[in-house]
């Protein structure tokens, strides 16, 4: 008999969300509609936040945090040199100068080399959840604050910590795998009302989407984009925000067991850091577990201007990886993986 593997990362949609999606294919209104609102107003209730914009993905959130921001050719924006490359393949679109940063050895951005990087030329910085690891954001917006620059969160994985949705701008991910999934899609949280209602202009060419729908036509004064979400999208996303609290539960739980062994447990992912990665991963790969990287330094990217020297991620590159944490990771088996990684 083959042994079930159980994999690093599985979706997960509710009844409830397949019910929904049902209900808005039988219906006239695929696009944009009331389901949109819906999930905006129910999102921003459960996490108690304000301005918040839904759109079409994450890396839609970041395009327009990033405009918004005013991040443009020649500016320096200071990024992590350790993310999804969806951080920072909009900075390249906007032709400004990306700075990495070093990480610590939580994988998070290392506070103290941002601060070391940060010239009057530093436009904006991009602080990474990585995980879901809220570790250094509130320092860095105090230290950002005193000196006018912009601080955009990359809330791709923060779902369901304790510490996110701060800044100047948060971007949320709400793709296949993420806590809190709608198949794809995304949110921007907005600190300034201005910046609200622009990013809701932006996201559909330009228009204000309710005048338009009164009066029939109006004018246009900016290019906008098409990163609007639909409402099959948002179905999705309601039937599992309905039951939202019962997957950060169980993950909290899993954080615990794997915290209580010594591993870097968050939200989204928990990772074994300054071990060996091909025996260790071997290992669990004989006992059914599916390990795995998936986030990598960007800086070993042509497209990034190539690799650079930075001394944590240096040393850990090659000694950093993930283990499941999802809601199909029972309790026992995540006592299993620990007894097996000591």
């Amino acid at each position: 008999m083959s042994m079930r593997r159980l994999k690093l990362f599985k979706p997960f949609v509710s009844w409830r969300a397949i019910v929904n999606v049902v209900r808005v294919l039988m219906s006239d209104q695929l696009a944009e509609g009331p389901l949109v609102k819906k999930f905006e107003k129910e999102f921003a209730e459960k996490f108690k936040l304000s301005n918040v914009v839904a759109l079409n993905s994450g890396t839609a959130a970041l395009e327009l945090a990033y405009e918004l921001a005013g991040i443009g050719e020649g500016d320096e924006v200071i990024t992590p040199v350790l993310t999804c490359t969806a951080t920072n393949t909009p900075l390249i679109h906007r032709k400004a100068k990306i700075i990495f940063a070093d990480i610590d050895k939580d994988l998070n951005v290392s506070i103290e080399d941002v601060k070391r990087k940060v010239t009057n030329k530093t436009k904006a910085v991009v602080f990474v959840h990585f995980g879901g690891n809220n570790r250094g954001l509130k320092e860095l917006i105090e230290f950002c604050k005193l000196r006018s620059i912009k601080v955009i969160e990359d809330a791709a994985q923060a779902v369901g910590s304790d510490f996110w949705g701060k800044a100047d701008f948060a971007c949320v991910s709400l793709q296949a795998i993420k806590t809190l999934t709608s198949g794809d899609g995304g949110f921007l949280i907005c600190k300034n009302e201005e910046d609200y209602k622009k990013a809701k202009r932006l996201r559909w060419f330009g228009y204000d989407r309710d005048e338009k729908q009164k009066k029939g036509d109006t004018d246009l004064t900016e290019a906008g984009y098409k990163y609007h979400m639909n409402d099959i999208t948002a179905a999705i996303g309601l039937g599992n925000l309905s039951v939202v609290d019962k997957l950060i539960t169980h993950r909290k739980r899993l954080m615990e067991i794997y915290s209580k062994a010594g591993l870097n447990s968050h939200i989204w992912m928990t990772s074994v850091i300054g071990l060996d990665y091909d025996s260790l991963s071997t290992k669990l790969k004989e006992h059914g577990f599916e390990t795995g990287q998936h986030h990598y330094r960007n800086d070993k990217y042509t497209l990034f201007g190539g690799r650079q020297k930075f001394p944590v991620m240096d040393s850990i590159e090659d000694n950093y990886f993930f283990v499941p944490m999802h809601q199909d990771v029972s309790f026992k088996q995540a006592k299993k993986i620990v007894s097996l990684l000591k």
